[in-house]
């Protein structure tokens, strides 16, 4: 290979003109949706790193494609009409907006609280969510994000990706718990793991919120590897093993009907 292909002989390649520009960019848009409120110019470019002009420049920048808005009233930022219309173009070509109406039919059926999550790294990030409308519940919102071995989701996804046993390989020998129920041996993570791959679903003993119990099954690609996962979420009070086995037949049935709605040459979850 020629030496202008690495640069400068004895440097380091140097980035791309405007990869810091772009980045800092997507760290303001992230920013703002993490914390799903208004944020002045000083919260930002102090979260941020960011000198006060830098962070001005860009905010304006966003601004001007409507991807930030800003409130006069307060003189802070959010996120502006520019991203909902990206979201829901990237909804579409996923099949997202084709899966929601499954999620919607589950929560009708059973009342209860049903999520799809995609896996980025070594978490599972809530994608769609329908809630429960019955007075005792879990609230929880689209973006959330937990450890993959805490959750339902993760776990169904874990139990079919390609790198499930590096993953657990690389875990260290006591797990963080969440709460008294969360798994802390990496083993015993494996032997679940195990499990579902035979049973078809996933089960969330209480161990990522106390008081909820959750099933959740993989949504496969057409070589057998977990895209996403649908999980159904339910107060423990109102979920006796039976019905656990119950929802875990539905889970898995509707994740298959997903299935079919997400492009094969897309990859749903990283």
């Amino acid at each position: 290979m020629d030496e202008e292909e690495f640069g400068v002989r004895g440097t380091e390649v140097q980035p791309p003109a405007g990869t810091q520009a772009i980045g800092r960019a997507l760290a303001v848009l992230k920013l703002l949706a993490a914390e799903g409120t208004e944020l002045g110019l000083s919260a930002i470019a102090g979260e941020l790193n960011l000198s006060s002009g830098t962070a001005h420049r860009i905010v304006r920048a966003l601004s001007a494609e409507g991807l930030v808005a800003h409130n006069p009233r307060t003189d802070s930022y959010y996120l502006g009409t520019g991203t909902i219309l990206l979201g829901q173009a990237a909804q579409r070509g996923f099949g997202l907006d084709k899966a929601l109406p499954v999620l919607e039919q589950i929560n009708a059926e059973t009342q209860e609280s049903v999520n799809l999550a995609v896996r980025e790294g070594a978490e599972s990030v809530v994608m769609l969510r329908v809630q429960s409308t019955l007075p005792l519940r879990f609230e929880q919102h689209t973006g959330a994000r937990f450890p993959l071995y805490t959750t339902a989701s993760g776990k169904a996804i874990l139990a079919f990706s390609s790198d499930a046993d590096a993953y657990v390989s690389g875990l260290p020998p006591r797990l963080t718990q969440l709460t008294e129920r969360t798994l802390t041996d990496p083993v015993e993570l494996s032997a679940q793991l195990d499990k579902i791959r035979r049973r078809g679903y996933s089960i969330d003993e209480e161990e990522n919120v106390a008081g909820v119990r959750c099933v959740g099954a993989p949504i496969l690609d057409a070589d057998g590897r977990a895209q996403a996962a649908l999980v159904i979420q339910v107060p423990t009070v109102r979920m006796p093993t039976k019905r656990i086995r119950e929802l875990g037949e539905r889970v898995v049935t509707a994740a298959k009907e997903i299935a079919q709605f997400v492009p094969i040459d897309r990859i749903m979850s990283r």
